[in-house]
């Protein structure tokens, strides 16, 4: 799974596990929100920039303001082609269901 890796790299610099353990289900939450239609990308975006605005606060405290907000730029980037991606598998292992070819 493409996201779940991307989560445990940013979530890696957390020392407290209930935190990274919380940082993975919010993230995983609003994918699941998007790949179902719950919530436009618009406000994927926002809310996992957010989340990953936190982290990198946390994890990289001597970063510039500047460096922050293009560091959550790319990173959030990246976890939404991987939400994509996980909701295209997800799209075409239902319709291969649907059809008994698993």
């Amino acid at each position: 799974m493409v996201l779940m890796a991307k989560v445990q790299a940013l979530i890696a610099g957390i020392d407290d596990p209930r935190a990274k353990v919380d940082v993975a289900a919010t993230i995983k939450l609003l994918a699941d929100l998007y790949t179902h239609g719950r919530i436009g990308e618009d406000d994927l975006r926002r809310d996992l920039a957010d989340v990953v605005r936190t982290v990198v606060s946390y994890t990289m405290p001597d970063l510039l303001e500047e460096d922050i907000r293009d560091r959550v730029e790319l990173i959030v980037d990246d976890l939404v082609r991987a939400i994509k991606i996980e909701g295209l598998r997800m799209r075409a292992l239902s319709g291969a269901r649907g059809k008994g070819l698993f």
